[in-house]
């Protein structure tokens, strides 16, 4: 299990746990003041607390705890057994305990790291302890991370989501079938042993023109017109059908 490599000052909390579950699940955190990586990261040497990673107030981000162990973070084993959690500092004592722009940035930086090493695919917010986006507060009586970050928590999700769309283009290029499938008259467009390579088309077809259409495995309708507007985009002849020559352009296309 790596660590991320976005990481710019290191020092390791004794407060720490072998971490036996595979990660799952990031938990974010207000430090509750103005704190740099190095301030942070003195105070787990002597609270019987830790997090993983932590943003200081300048925008470095400093590593406590490795992934391979659990932090103390959360008052929750089985969240933090599973969680990556991250401390980001404030620029506002009370009240909303607002986070800068910068801090927040770097957090959605590193999320997406952390999520593209552990194979997260999505960040999935649900405003409560289900989804694998989760708050301090969900475990324990606790105003942890703030009001203003509280509020952030579905832009974050949304933003994160967005870049690990990008960041999988590739994932979708090495799962495309190796030859085009569905050609007119091949039998292959109602064959339904075929639904999984369908499958790796519709989430292709999503990414490159930014639809949204149902990835069931069945080559419908929607399917078929996304081909369409595909073809178009990529100035190849227009016929609805996933065969070679679009194959070839899903190979080099770029948004």
């Amino acid at each position: 299990m790596s660590n991320s490599p976005l990481v710019q000052y290191t020092k390791i909390s004794p407060h720490r746990s072998e971490r036996y579950e595979a990660i799952k699940k990031i938990t974010i955190h207000h430090m509750a003041g103005k704190l740099t990586v190095e301030e942070c990261g003195e105070i787990f040497q002597t609270r019987e607390a830790s997090a993983n990673y932590g943003i200081g107030t300048d925008g470095r981000i400093g590593m406590y705890v490795e992934e391979k162990d659990m932090a103390w973070a959360s008052c929750s084993k089985s969240n933090d057994q599973q969680a990556v959690n991250i401390e980001l500092a404030n620029d506002q004592i009370e009240g909303e305990w607002h986070v800068s722009d910068l801090v927040l940035s770097r957090c959605i930086e590193l999320v997406v790291d952390i999520c593209r090493r552990n194979g997260i695919k999505r960040l999935n917010y649900t405003g409560d302890a289900s989804g694998n986006l989760t708050m301090h507060c969900y475990f324990y009586a606790t105003a942890c991370p703030g009001p203003y970050l509280k509020s952030k928590f579905p832009y974050i999700a949304a933003e994160v989501n967005r870049r690990l769309d990008e960041l999988t283009y590739q994932d979708y290029i090495e799962t495309l079938p190796d030859r085009g499938y569905f050609l007119k008259g091949d039998g292959y467009k109602e064959n339904i042993k075929m639904k999984d390579q369908i499958k790796h088309i519709q989430r292709f077809l999503n990414w490159a023109l930014g639809l949204n259409i149902s990835v069931s495995g069945k080559y419908g309708d929607a399917t078929e017109e996304a081909v369409r507007n595909f073809q178009k985009a990529a100035g190849i002849a227009v016929d609805g059908s996933w065969g070679k020559d679009t194959l070839v352009a899903s190979r080099t296309f770029t948004k």
